[in-house]
C-alpha cells in the first residue's frame, strides 16, 4: 500500500539521533540542490538510456523481495525497476525529507506494482539503528560520502540476508575529466570532485573494497557522454554538487570560469563532457 505520508520511524524501527534543525534543513538543501544540478547537466547526454535505465535493463529481474534503498534522491531508478521487480516490499530512505518527497511524487504511478512503499529519513551513517534482513540493498552514487566506508559496508553485509546482494554505483577517478583539464588551465592544483570521491569508493578500487565483505562482485561499467551547449548547467553543476572548496573557489572566479566554459563551447558549438559511471552487484554468499 502506498503511504501518503513519510514513514515514521516505528515502521524501520529506526531510532533517530538528535542533531540541530538548522543543520539539518540545510543539508537537506543541499542534497536536493546537488540532484537537481546533476540532472541539468545530464540533460545533455548523447546516449539512448539514462545511467538509471540502462542500470535497471542490466539488472536481473527479482520480484518479491524485501529491498532496502540507501540515498534514493528523487526514485528516478524505480520508475525502471518497478516493472521488473514486482511485488517487493520496498524501503526508500533519504537523509533529505524534501527529497522523499519528491520520491513519493514520482513514484505514485508505480505504487501498485510493489507490495508495500515506505519512505523513511536516514542517514546511511547510521545503520547501526536499522533492522533488517533485507534480500537487496541499492547505493546509488553515494558511498563515496561515507564518513567510514569500510565500516558501513560491513554494515551493509549485516542487514542483508544469507544470500542477499548489495547494488551500488559510483564513479571513476576521470569522471568529466574535459572539464577539470578546462578548470586546471586557471589553476592547476585544483582538487577535482570525482577523484577524492573515487578515492572514496570508486570504480577503481570498489571491487578491492567489496571483496572485503562479499563473495562475489560484478563491475558494470556505462558508455555515455554529454554534448553540453548551454553554460548555465556546468556553472549550476561546479557551484552546487562541488564540494572541499572547490565551488567557493568557482564563485570567487565566476565570470572567468564561465567566460573559459563558454570559449571552449565555441568551435564544436558545444562542450564534450564523459562521464565515467558504473555499478556493482556483490553477493552476500554464492
Amino acid at each position: 500500500m502506498f503511504s501518503t505520508h513519510l514513514a515514521h520511524k516505528s515502521h524501520l524501527k529506526i531510532e533517530t539521533l538528535a542533531r540541530g534543525t538548522i543543520v539539518i534543513n540545510s543539508l537537506e538543501r543541499s542534497v536536493h540542490e546537488e540532484i537537481e544540478t546533476r540532472i541539468r547537466l545530464y540533460d545533455f547526454s548523447t546516449g539512448k538510456q539514462t545511467f538509471f535505465q540502462w542500470q535497471a535493463g542490466m539488472l536481473p529481474s527479482l520480484p518479491g523481495k524485501r529491498v532496502l534503498e540507501l540515498g534514493c534522491g528523487s526514485g528516478d531508478v524505480w520508475t525502471s525497476l518497478l516493472p521488473r521487480w514486482s511485488n517487493c516490499e520496498l524501503t526508500l530512505t533519504d537523509i533529505s525529507e524534501e527529497i522523499l518527497v519528491v520520491a513519493q511524487e514520482t513514484l505514485m504511478p508505480f505504487s501498485n506494482l510493489a507490495s508495500s512503499l515506505k519512505f523513511v529519513p536516514l542517514n546511511f551513517n547510521e545503520l547501526a539503528a536499522v533492522v533488517g534482513p533485507f534480500d537487496v540493498i541499492v547505493a546509488n552514487h553515494n558511498l563515496f560520502y561515507a564518513q567510514d566506508i569500510d565500516a558501513l559496508l560491513a554494515s551493509i553485509a549485516e542487514l542483508l540476508s544469507t544470500n542477499g546482494v548489495l547494488i551500488c554505483s559510483t564513479v571513476g577517478q576521470d569522471h568529466l575529466h574535459e572539464l577539470a583539464t578546462l578548470l586546471r588551465l586557471q589553476r592547476n592544483d585544483l582538487p577535482w570532485g570525482a577523484e577524492q570521491w573515487a578515492t572514496c569508493f570508486g570504480l577503481e578500487n570498489g571491487r578491492a573494497l567489496l571483496q572485503q565483505q562479499f563473495s562475489q562482485v560484478d563491475q558494470f561499467e556505462y558508455d555515455n557522454s554529454l554534448h553540453v551547449n548551454s553554460v548555465e548547467p556546468v556553472m549550476a553543476y561546479l557551484l552546487k554538487t562541488m564540494k572541499n572548496g572547490l565551488a567557493d573557489w568557482v564563485a570567487e572566479h565566476y565570470h572567468e570560469i564561465r567566460a573559459a566554459v563558454s570559449a571552449a563551447m565555441v568551435a564544436k558549438g558545444y562542450l564534450r563532457l564523459t562521464p565515467h559511471s558504473g555499478f556493482f552487484i556483490a553477493h552476500k554468499n554464492r
